[in-house]
């Protein structure tokens, strides 16, 4: 079997299990990181999975792959994906598996490759290796297989986190697990913390997702959340993807609250408890995002969207924090890594010290009006972005990833998907009417490129 060139992307690899990713590609995928890491030295290899009913099948394949290659395996079993790449770096293996196919349907599953130090292994970094490696395995040879291991890293990973966790007032806080991978850390963390009173939402392992979508941010998906903080009186609420890699917040009202938002209110809560530091943002974020950083003497780094240019900028920027529109929140001190769990722990030191509601933490940065991500699904992503770069003059242009054209009263941001034929736009303004002018106007440029299918509007 190939390995089914749709399977690896851009960051990781996905597919619809049971089809071209199963436990035969699973037993590959172990063999060919394993020749990838070392050809011949025995290395710690850490693996860990989400929920979803084929995952601890897809393990146990992936685990014989890597063994059979000579490596030595401990397996972490139900975990956090962000827990398995903190507990990998932080105690020395050297590299690291989730098995997850984080925000999406029950259908899918995949793989996330880190290095031991919790870098992602993506297409720039040795993932296209992999699968040539993987296209081009041999037969078993004799190699004597290594060993597999169990342990269980919630309590030292929680540990940690609560560490940091230092609640000026006490809070009442709603977690949606989703039935994700996070739900043995959020029962570990409400049997442990007594700062703060927590009630959960479908805090049970089930692949099945029987609650709600594994993505948050999908239509509907945060219904019951905001319910619960309202009957409950919460001082705010999160969700939880899949792997919990990502975490979507709503206020003390039940309204959720745009990412871009809250990188700008934990960056600058991080920055006011540091007196400095740089905070990364992708190229999507509010024009509010990097004025409030820098008003509070921190630096502001705009990049690409994607783990790769955030990790880059991180490192060659020395970042006390990054985010994604996408919910990914990223820590300097937690390996450079996205967390979701920390982003909470955050959330409640910031809540709590100032003694004002989240929503009042919000609204300095709520002063521009925003579209989100419009997808427009287009021929020729390369030929749209050379048009609009050719059809709008007059602003101040990079082009980091994709097209960005900032002017006065208005910007926006133009890329091509990863993995489909589709346009990114995002534009923002300094009011409703000059958004939705602007809007308007890009899209009728794009038009007349060719005629996309807009999926998603303006919010």
């Amino acid at each position: 079997m190939g390995s089914g060139n749709k399977l690896f992307g851009a960051y990781d690899i996905r597919g619809t299990y049971g089809q071209a990713l199963n436990e035969d590609f699973a037993f590959k995928l172990g063999r060919a990181f394993g020749r990838f890491l070392s050809s011949g030295e025995r290395l710690r290899v850490l693996v860990g999975h989400d929920s979803r009913t084929h995952s601890p099948c897809l393990t146990e394949a992936l685990i014989a792959g890597l063994t059979t290659a000579g490596h030595d395996v401990v397996n972490l079993s139900v975990a956090s994906t962000p827990m398995i790449a903190w507990f990998g770096a932080t105690n020395g293996f050297d590299a690291s598996i989730a098995v997850t196919a984080s925000h999406l349907g029950k259908e899918h599953n995949g793989f996330k490759l880190y290095t031991g130090k919790a870098n992602p292994i993506g297409a720039g970094n040795g993932l296209k290796e992999i699968e040539k490696i993987l296209n081009e395995l041999e037969p078993v040879n004799g190699k004597k297989p290594g060993s597999v291991s169990q342990i269980d890293g919630v309590q030292q990973y929680i540990e940690y986190l609560t560490s940091m966790l230092a609640p000026h007032r006490r809070l009442k806080v709603a977690i949606d697990v989703g039935h994700g991978a996070a739900a043995p850390e959020v029962i570990e963390l409400l049997r442990t913390c007594k700062s703060v009173d927590f009630v959960a939402l479908s805090c049970t392992v089930d692949g099945e997702f029987p609650a709600r979508s594994p993505n948050p941010l999908d239509e509907g998906a945060l219904v019951e959340l905001s319910k619960l903080v309202v009957d409950e009186k919460c001082d705010f609420g999160v969700a939880f993807d899949g792997d919990a890699d990502r975490a979507i917040f709503v206020d003390e009202n039940g309204t959720m609250i745009a990412t871009d938002l809250m990188i700008g209110v934990v960056g600058a809560h991080l920055i006011e408890n540091k007196g400095t530091g740089t905070v990364v943002f992708d190229l999507r974020a509010s024009r509010s995002v990097g004025e409030h950083i820098e008003s509070l003497g921190g630096k502001a780094v705009r990049t690409g969207v994607g783990t790769m240019f955030i990790k880059n900028n991180m490192v060659e920027h020395k970042a006390i924090f990054a985010g994604e529109l996408s919910g990914h929140y990223y820590y300097g001190d937690m390996h450079d890594s996205d967390n979701a769990m920390r982003t909470l722990i955050e959330v409640i030191n910031l809540v709590s010290r100032k003694g004002h509601p989240l929503s009042a933490h919000i609204e300095p940065l709520s002063r521009y009006s925003s579209s989100g991500e419009i997808n427009l699904r287009v021929a020729g992503i390369d030929q749209v972005l050379r048009h609009l770069d050719e059809a709008i003059t007059g602003g101040a242009k990079d082009h980091i990833d994709g097209l960005s054209v900032n002017f006065p009263q208005w910007w926006f941001a133009a890329r091509g998907s990863q993995t489909e034929p589709v346009l990114r736009l995002t534009v923002g303004a300094v009011s409703r009417e000059i958004l939705e002018e602007q809007t308007k106007h890009l899209i009728g440029v794009i038009n007349q490129v060719k005629v996309p299918v807009v999926t998603s509007d303006c919010n």
